[in-house]
C-alpha cells in the first residue's frame, strides 16, 4: 500500500514546516501527504507490506494570499524518511478486506526565512496510523478493472515540538484525514490513479510564545494526488503525477477566524516505476505552481515497496 505522505509526507512534508506559511507565519497546515503516492495506487492485495519513501523538498520562494512573491529570503529545505507498514487481512467488512497501517517519519529541516525561523533540525515527526482501511476487490467500470480503497488516517502529536523553538518537526495537534484511493486500468498498459483527501486539525493549545495566544487551529483542507502511467515493458512504467491542495476554511487564533489565511498549491511532474517480482521502485519529480500563503518549490520522491 502506498504511504500516507509531501512530504509529509512529510509527508507533503510538503513543505516541511507543516506547510511553511510565510508572511504572518502564524498558523500553518500540518504536514499532509502531497505527492507521496504514484502509479497503481489503488491496487493492494491481502498481506503485509513494507514501504520506504524518501522525499526531498526545496523552496527558495514564497507567496502571499494573492499569489504574489514575498520579498526577502524564503528558504525551506526538507528531507523526510517515512517507514510505512501496512497489513490487509482476509477478513471482510462491508464487502472489503479490512486492514491497518502505521508510519513514523524522520525529518530533517533546513530553514532560513527573513524575519522568521533560521536554522536546521533533525527529529522524529508525528506518528501516523490508520485503524480502519478497507480495500475492495476490483469491479468492472466500462469493461475495465477498477480498484478502490477507503482509509481513515489519524496523525497523533508525538513529534518533536516546543513552543519556544524556532523550528518544529511536530505540529502539536491531532489530524483526522480520511481518503479515497482508486486505480482504473483503462487498457492492459494504461492506467489512471488518484487519492482524494479531507483533513481536519484539532487545536494546538500550546502555540508559539510570540503569538501571545492560548490556542491556534489550522483550517480544514481538501487535497488530492493523481497520476497516469503507461507500461513500456513488463518491468518499466512511465507517466505523469501531481498533487493539489485547497484550504477550505480559515485558520483560527483564540477562536477568531484569520482573514486571507487559506493555503493553496498545485504541482505536476514526470515519474517512473521499475518492478521486479513483487518489489517496486518509484521516482517522481514535482514542480509547484499557483501557491498561496506558502512556499513554492520542487519535490523529489523516491519509494521502495515490497509485500511480504
Amino acid at each position: 500500500m502506498r504511504p500516507y505522505r509531501k512530504s509529509a509526507a512529510l509527508l507533503s512534508l510538503a513543505t516541511a514546516l507543516g506547510s511553511a506559511k510565510v508572511m504572518a507565519d502564524a498558523v500553518s497546515l500540518p504536514p499532509l501527504p502531497l505527492g507521496n503516492t504514484s502509479f497503481l495506487d489503488g491496487i493492494v492485495r491481502p498481506g503485509m507490506l513494507f514501504e520506504l519513501p524518501i522525499q526531498h523538498y526545496r523552496a527558495q520562494d514564497a507567496t502571499d494570499s494573492h499569489g504574489s512573491a514575498v520579498p526577502g529570503r524564503q528558504k525551506v529545505h526538507s528531507t523526510t524518511v517515512l517507514p510505512h507498514l501496512a497489513y490487509i487481512t482476509e477478513h471482510k467488512l462491508l464487502g472489503a478486506n479490512y486492514g491497518m497501517e502505521v508510519l513514523l517519519p524522520l525529518v530533517h529541516l533546513d530553514v532560513d526565512i527573513d524575519n522568521g525561523p533560521d536554522g536546521s533540525r533533525t527529529r522524529q515527526g508525528d506518528l501516523i496510523f490508520s485503524p480502519l482501511l478497507l480495500q475492495w476487490a476490483p469491479v468492472q467500470l466500462f469493461g475495465r478493472p477498477y480498484w478502490q480503497r477507503l482509509n481513515l488516517v489519524i496523525t497523533a502529536p508525538t513529534g518533536d515540538y516546543h513552543r519556544d523553538a524556532s523550528i518544529n518537526v511536530g505540529s502539536n495537534l491531532w489530524v483526522v484525514s480520511p481518503h479515497y484511493a482508486f486505480t482504473w486500468e483503462l487498457t492492459d498498459r494504461l492506467e489512471v490513479s488518484g487519492r482524494l483527501h479531507y483533513a481536519w486539525s484539532s487545536r494546538n493549545e500550546d502555540p508559539a510564545r510570540h503569538l501571545q495566544a492560548d490556542d491556534i487551529q489550522p483550517g480544514e483542507a481538501v487535497h488530492s494526488n493523481f497520476s497516469v502511467s503507461y507500461a513500456i515493458s513488463d518491468a518499466w512504467r512511465v507517466g505523469l503525477a501531481g498533487y493539489h491542495l485547497e484550504q477550505i476554511s480559515a485558520d483560527r487564533i483564540d477562536g477568531h477566524r484569520q482573514s486571507a489565511s487559506k493555503e493553496r498549491v498545485l504541482a505536476l511532474g514526470p515519474g517512473v516505476m521499475y518492478s521486479r517480482g513483487k518489489q517496486a521502485f518509484y521516482a517522481n519529480f514535482y514542480v509547484e505552481q499557483g501557491a498561496r500563503n506558502r512556499t513554492e518549490g520542487k519535490q523529489l520522491t523516491l519509494r521502495y515497496l515490497s509485500p511480504f
